[in-house]
């Protein structure tokens, strides 16, 4: 039987995305998402803009999950947001007319984005590998949140709940990686100590 290593939860807080090229006369979307780390879940909003004619405006509610793509080093472990929205949310009698997928690093700082939105009920138009970029001069602060820390302990969460040590180490980096093997050891000999307690 192995060892289950479990992390606290660090609840729900918000993270913003500016997400396009930057070139003039480009698509720019504004992602705001509230994301809860205990079931790896994400909400929020959508708007996208366009200097066209006429002008795009797009506002939509979006849900959806995150999930941590794992790779062996040199190469680096990603955060994959896959997202859907809507006007109303998820129980709202409207349909899906939105549909994203987020690619981050594991800083969630920067990423890819591919996401499509319908027209008209035959067309979607397709907008794929921009650039998106963390901002968080949008998101309206509720007392004194480290965002980047806790985004950091959802990343570290999962790798822990995964019992996996070398994922463990590979996303945390030299500077952690001794303090994350001492604690997985540490769980490991309490186990172990459980398990032979309560066979005597």
């Amino acid at each position: 039987m192995t060892d289950s290593l479990q992390a606290p939860s660090v609840g729900l807080f918000p993270v913003s995305y500016v997400i396009g090229t930057g070139a003039a006369g480009a698509q720019r979307q504004e992602l705001d998402l509230l994301i809860y780390t205990p079931g790896q879940s994400v909400r929020g909003t959508a708007q996208i803009t366009q200097a066209t004619n006429p002008p795009l405006n797009l506002h939509v509610d979006v849900w959806g999950t995150y999930s941590y793509l794992t790779v062996l080093p040199p190469s680096q472990s990603k955060i994959l947001v896959t997202l859907q929205g809507n006007h109303g949310g998820p129980t709202a009698n409207s349909p899906v007319i939105f549909k994203e997928r987020l690619v981050l690093n594991v800083d969630w700082l920067t990423g890819v984005a591919t996401y499509e939105y319908q027209v008209s009920p035959q067309e979607w138009i397709s907008v794929g590998q921009v650039p998106a970029k963390r901002e968080d001069s949008r998101v309206k602060e509720s007392g004194a949140v480290d965002k980047q820390a806790r985004l950091n302990s959802a990343t570290l969460e999962a790798a822990i709940a995964s019992g996996n040590a070398e994922h463990l180490k590979a996303i945390a980096g030299a500077d952690v990686s001794q303090t994350l093997s001492h604690a997985i050891d540490s769980t490991k000999t309490a186990s172990g100590k459980a398990g032979k307690s309560s066979r005597a």
